[in-house]
């Protein structure tokens, strides 16, 4: 089953930092080091992205909502450098920060977000001035590509290497995108720092997008970094269902695989990675990599085995790993485990230490390294306020040589049993209040913190909050709207106005979770759209959350699960057992794979491929439409059927197969059980005319004939094709249809002349009206050639046009007569005009048919009253090509060819 694993963590906003308080104290005594090793808080920062540091000691950290902020001496600025509208959905917003290597004399800081009306990811440019932006500063350095309606796998990291600006970007959640080196999605690009295109880069002609490429055939590279001295460049690319991947992209114009590959590869054209590691639970295992960073400070207390190390963490897991790459092979040890939930961005800071951003609770921790010292304290108690009856919990962090040992007291007394890193109070009362702080000892000595207050207010009664709707056990499809309201009650004040409520949405994937749509909070009802893009997964479903708070500071949240309608999308092949793809990866068929209703997946094929020792090219997906196509997830169940056909050649005009009189030809389905033997056959010449003689078998009076195959034209000019029968009946010529050699699609609609150009021509002509069932013979003529005989084994019947069917149509379809039919234009774009005429009322029915004889199109039109009727048949979900048109009305069908060119 394919499944999608998301890149840039979910946000738990700012509401959820007190849900988390009370998790602190498991998470301090959870977290493993290695001997000598704690992490200590530098600052909260709700819902951080990504992280950087100024040479004067600052640490600028971006908020996804568009702020970038400023840690300055270990404190959070309350003022941002800047506030940039952004859209925040999903994994969008302010998600990529660099640093100009002059930034100390420019103060130039580089900013990748999206754009308000989320059409694209921008690179700006921004000037500094001391703590804040110089307002107007902004210069456009890159526009991206557009985006999808898929708000997830953005990329978004930026480094300099060089003086040159290296840009991580995701594929925007199509799989398609990572090969085709004509969009920047999906790939690692190497600019110069105004945007242009630097000397050096891989590929040097094409499109802008092309010539940026340094790497390509990513996923989401969320994170990457730059060894300082060897220049080394590392990919963390989020995997799908396998593995997450560390690249080297020290070398440009390298290709990672991704869609047809996910971790190691047989293909030579891929490269495979340094490292990866699969999904799962537990330490070495996780489900997208967010973080990884060279260990190479200017100075650091940290053991020397770890410099030259690569330190990476997961989104879910809780881990941090390093390997070692002082070998042929990397060699991954734990060194980390038990952390917070959703880190990421881990760097290395001037201070020779590990940083790293936790969205769980909103903040940035340091790892430090001390070793045989006594304690001290790095993270002090925190004095705090509460109402009677409701917990409260003291944490504090220190660090020193294990083990060390706690002991909380109250106004300097020690609390009988309190002997952890944090102390709580489950059930507050006015007793308690009073001052709080710990001794922390080991063998080397011990530690006083500093008193923390507790204050404790008169009893308040929470409040108590409901969600009405959606109710319990709501489904949802893809592109659905879902209503929500609800209601909130408090013993003090009665109902809650609005003002009191917050609303905000979970996209839950797995284990783990992302950000759901926006929702607005201050009201007691609105609605959200859940996307049609982005995860493929089954196993996903939404949370929606109500958090009211009243007048005294308490709070209630509730939430509702929103579960998704599935049916099951099978994929199968003709032969069977050959392979197509499904959101960009290869699968062998016959597959299934769940799916949420109204999804978008994509499905293609792969052509041509060796299958039982031939070699096949696709044909035709049986439900019509073009090669690779996006299909919408539908209410039941479905199987879609790739027909593949042996390769004879055919698609390369300057490769044709076996020709007669310069035509190559091809036999397509027919009323024949087996391919004919047509090296047994051979040419007859008369009068001028070759062909090949194959009688047809079972055939009725009314019947039609495809052909495809080249032609070799020798001049420009006007050639005519003709069809005649061995008792010389005439035979209309139904439509011949050309793709020039400049591309050009054109079709000529009964008279069988067409004007074409100079060399070779894919050719498909369609007969219809025959009048007698012996043996036909074709040919073609033009100036310069004579009449050229086309082989009659090239003929087949469509099987759609039954002969009761071909009995009723107009003798000739062409002419507009009382009782006819009309369509325009032709070729058509958009939409397809019909005007039909009858003496009666009656339903009509009008259908296209493709030239394999399955019915892509089909409207029903209600009674209509008789006398002229002008219907119309859209085009939209329709390719490009030759179809029948067929026409019930009042007891009767009408045919003709049409031909669609958008």
């Amino acid at each position: 089953m394919i499944k999608s694993n998301v890149s840039l963590p979910a946000a738990y906003t700012g509401v959820l930092l007190w849900v988390m308080a009370c998790c602190m104290s498991v998470q301090l005594c959870a977290q493993t080091f290695p001997t000598g090793f704690s992490r200590v808080q530098v600052a909260s920062v709700s819902n951080p992205t990504v992280m950087a540091f100024a040479p004067d000691g600052r640490i600028f950290v971006a908020q996804q909502n568009g702020a970038l902020r400023v840690i300055k001496n270990g404190t959070l600025l309350a003022t941002p450098f800047l506030q940039l509208s952004v859209n925040s959905s999903g994994e969008r917003g302010l998600i990529g920060i660099a640093l100009d290597p002059n930034f100390s004399t420019n103060q130039y800081i580089y900013l990748y977000y999206t754009l308000p009306d989320g059409s694209r990811n921008r690179i700006s440019r921004f000037t500094g001035n001391g703590d804040v932006v110089v307002s107007g500063s902004e210069v456009v350095v890159l526009n991206l590509d557009p985006l999808s309606s898929a708000t997830n796998h953005n990329g978004g990291a930026m480094h300099f290497k060089n003086g040159l600006l290296y840009v991580a970007i995701g594929e925007n959640a199509n799989g398609a995108n990572a090969q085709n080196l004509d969009t920047y999605h999906g790939k690692l690009l190497r600019i110069n720092p105004n945007g242009s295109i630097p000397a050096g880069n891989p590929f040097t002609t094409g499109s802008e997008q092309r010539r940026r490429v340094w790497a390509y055939g990513l996923r989401n590279p969320y994170t990457f970094d730059i060894q300082p001295g060897t220049g080394r460049v590392f990919l963390n690319d989020v995997g799908q269902s396998t593995w997450e991947e560390i690249n080297d992209a020290t070398t440009g114009g390298r290709n990672f695989g991704w869609p047809t590959a996910e971790g190691n590869s047989t293909n030579a054209n891929f490269i495979n990675p340094v490292f990866a590691y699969p999904h799962g639970s537990g330490d070495g295992r996780g489900c997208a990599i967010t973080g990884g960073v060279f260990f190479n400070p200017t100075s650091t207390n940290y053991p020397a085995q770890y410099t030259g190390r690569y330190f990476y963490q997961d989104l879910c897991n809780r881990w941090i790993n390093v390997l070692d790459l002082s070998g042929a092979t990397p060699v991954r040890s734990p060194f980390a485990t038990g952390l917070g939930n959703n880190a990421l961005s881990i760097d290395v800071g001037l201070d020779g230490n590990l940083y790293y951003l936790e969205r769980s609770v909103g903040a940035l921790f340091r790892i430090i390294y001390t070793v045989n010292n006594a304690p001290a304290i790095v993270t002090q108690p925190v004095s705090q306020t509460v109402t009677a009856g409701q917990p409260v919990t003291f944490s504090v962090a220190a660090t020193g040589t294990a083990p060390l040992s706690y002991q909380w007291q109250r106004n300097n007394v020690n609390i009988t049993g309190a002997t952890s890193a944090s102390y709580t109070i489950a059930n507050t009362q006015a007793s308690h209040a009073g001052t709080y702080r710990v001794i922390v000892s080991n063998s080397a000595g011990s530690v006083t913190s500093s008193n923390a207050t507790l204050t404790v207010n008169a009893f308040n009664a929470p409040p108590a909050a409901q969600i009405v709707t959606p109710a319990a056990g709501a489904l949802y499809s893809g592109g659905q709207t879902i209503q929500f309201s609800g209601s909130a009650t408090d013993a003090e004040q009665g109902t809650l106005p609005a003002s009191a409520f917050t609303w905000f949405v979970d996209f839950h994937h797995d284990t783990h979770n992302h950000d759901g749509p926006a929702v607005a909070s201050g009201v007691t009802s609105g609605s959200f759209v859940i996307p049609t893009s982005g995860e493929t997964s089954d196993n996903v479903w939404y949370r929606l959350y109500l958090v009211v708070t009243d007048a005294g500071g308490l709070r209630d949240t509730v939430y509702r699960d929103i579960s998704p309608r599935k049916s099951t999308i099978s994929l199968v092949t003709q032969p069977a057992g050959m392979q197509v793809t499904l959101d960009g990866q290869p699968v062998t068929t016959p597959t299934s794979d769940l799916s949420v209703e109204g999804i978008q997946r994509s499905i293609g094929v792969i052509s041509p491929q060796t299958f039982n020792g031939q070699t096949y090219v696709f044909d035709r997906w049986l439900h019509g439409g073009s090669a690779t196509q996006t299909i919408s997830t539908p209410v039941n169940d479905v199987t879609y059927t790739a027909v593949y056909r042996v390769d004879t050649g055919l698609r390369n005009p300057d490769n044709p197969p076996t020709t007669v009189s310069g035509l190559g030809y091809a036999y397509y389905e027919g009323t024949w059980t087996a391919l004919p033997d047509f090296s047994t056959l051979t040419p007859v010449e008369v009068g001028g005319v070759y062909s090949l003689t194959l009688a047809p078998r079972n055939l009725q009076n009314n019947y039609g004939f495809r052909y495809t195959g080249f032609v070799n034209v020798p001049a420009d000019g006007s050639y005519t094709f003709y069809l005649n029968s061995d008792d010389g009946s005439r035979l209309l010529i139904g439509t011949t249809a050309v793709v020039n050699n400049d591309g050009v699609h054109t079709a000529q609609e009964a008279s069988g002349t067409i004007g074409l150009r100079q060399g070779k021509h894919q050719l498909t002509i369609l007969y219809f009206q025959a009048t007698s069932s012996s043996v036909l013979t074709a040919s073609w003529a033009g100036p310069g050639i004579a009449k050229q005989g086309i082989p009659s084994a090239a003929y087949s019947r469509l099987p759609v046009l039954p002969s009761r069917a071909m009995a009723s149509t107009d003798d000739n379809m062409y002419t507009e007569s009382p009782g006819g039919l009309v369509t325009y234009p032709n070729p058509a774009t958009r939409a397809l005009f019909v005007d039909i005429t009858a003496e009666e009322p009656g339903a009509a029915t009008v259908s296209l048919v493709s030239l394999h004889g399955h019915v892509v199109k089909s409207q029903h039109f209600a009674e209509l009253p008789a006398g002229v009727k002008s219907l119309t048949l859209g085009l939209e979900d329709v390719s490009n090509g030759l179809y029948l048109l067929r026409v019930e009305y009042a007891g009767q069908v009408r045919s003709r060819t049409v031909s669609v060119l958008h």
